[in-house]
């Protein structure tokens, strides 16, 4: 499994963080591939020989990238439940919109890292073993806030229907990543209509 040191000082922490983001940047705009280390590093405002010191290769500073993506995500996941599962009182369906919304907002403006990512996993079993794990985080995390009170769903099968429900989800924001729309639907009521698919599917109590 790829792995890098996580540097102790704090000038090559910041060093660090700098390729990561030259990097994440030159993947949205497809240009990743076609840059050289020595460019990465003057982009960086750093050296070769600091580059080399920290990551060792391009592959690795790829992996690097996706590795704090995906941990940059499941932390503002959390946060995102903590708020729904916070708001007790709301009603479920409420909660459920609640997640959805934040989740889509969550990814929006990363389209471009995304899709390069994507394509990525397509070749490299390593990025898709990640990218099932944030994935089944998500739809686990979904299911948690849809069964907290599974008497508000009136589906015949609520924890069957809370799996499915969750699979839709990933499937539209998959869709919606690469693509970039959902046909005529605008953009910006696509969290709005996704939420009332999924709380129509499952039946949620309306209060």
């Amino acid at each position: 499994m790829y792995s890098i040191a996580s540097p102790t000082q704090a000038r090559s922490k910041k060093a660090l963080e700098r390729f990561l983001n030259v990097a994440a940047e030159l993947l949205a705009n497809n240009r990743f591939e076609e840059t050289g280390i020595s460019q990465i590093a003057q982009l960086a405002e750093s050296s070769v020989g600091t580059f080399y010191r920290l990551l060792g290769d391009k592959d690795m500073l790829l992996y690097a990238v996706h590795d704090r993506f995906v941990e940059q995500s499941r932390a503002a996941i959390d946060a995102l439940v903590a708020e729904e599962l916070g708001h007790s009182t709301l009603p479920l369906q409420a909660q459920i919109e609640g997640f959805i919304q934040g989740l889509i907002r969550l990814f929006d403006g990363s389209e471009g890292l995304l899709r390069a990512l994507i394509r990525r996993s397509s070749a490299d079993l390593q990025f898709r073993q990640r990218f099932h794990q944030l994935n089944a985080y998500i739809g686990q995390t979904f299911c948690r806030i849809a069964l907290a009170r599974p008497g508000d769903l009136g589906h015949p099968h609520p924890e069957q229907a809370a799996d499915l429900a969750a699979h839709m989800l990933l499937a539209g924001m998959n869709y919606f990543t690469m693509v970039g729309s959902l046909g005529v639907t605008p953009r910006e009521v696509v969290p709005g209509e996704l939420s009332r698919l999924i709380c129509n599917y499952l039946e949620v109590a309306k209060h």
